[in-house]
């Protein structure tokens, strides 16, 4: 039997080539309003809009209040606009992924290249999401870096952007990882 990989303390910056991943701070606010009050962005998401400003300076305390105690949210903004947020990445205790990536900011390959820094920068081993089961370009981009198809759980969820029904979603698994 593998061993497991040893955990790593979070860093609060991870860089990639063409990003930096960084703890959420107030100013960020405007940009993270762009995103968390678009109706397009959040279709999928079982979350409900930010209904103001104030709202997204909440969230943003709360994600500071909450990665001691293992839920970790990054900022990803690109290096030449390290004050302009274009997406950010939240990560479980128990290695759940979620997050969003600004719609300018897609088709560029920036989603794979934060999974592809993430998961080793953090020593992920087991992370998971679960997602809606209509949304077949983000199922891909997880099975680019690894992720598979656990399993199909129909009517798991609401997702209030699309309706009050519940929607099947596709739970995601890391594949496993050999350290030797």
């Amino acid at each position: 039997m593998a061993e497991q990989a040893p955990r790593h303390e979070s860093p609060d910056r991870i860089e990639t080539a063409r990003l930096i991943l960084r703890r959420p701070v107030l100013g960020d606010a405007d940009g993270l309003y762009a995103m968390l009050s678009d109706p397009q962005l959040f279709h999928y998401s079982p979350v409900p809009l930010a209904a103001s400003l104030m709202e997204v300076k909440l969230i943003i305390v709360d994600w500071e209040e909450h990665w001691d105690k293992g839920l970790r949210t990054y900022v990803v903004a690109r290096k030449e606009a390290v004050g302009e947020p274009i997406g950010f990445v939240n990560i479980g205790p128990d290695e759940e992924l979620g997050g969003a990536l600004m719609h300018s900011a897609s088709g560029a390959g920036l989603s794979e290249e934060i999974m592809r820094a993430l998961i080793p920068a953090l020593g992920l081993t087991q992370a998971w999401t679960l997602i809606d089961a209509q949304v077949a370009p983000l199922i891909r981009l997880l099975e680019k870096v690894d992720f598979h198809v656990e399993k199909v759980l129909p009517r798991h969820r609401v997702h209030p952007q699309v309706s009050t029904e519940r929607r099947d979603c596709v739970l995601m698994r890391q594949n496993s990882v050999e350290v030797t």
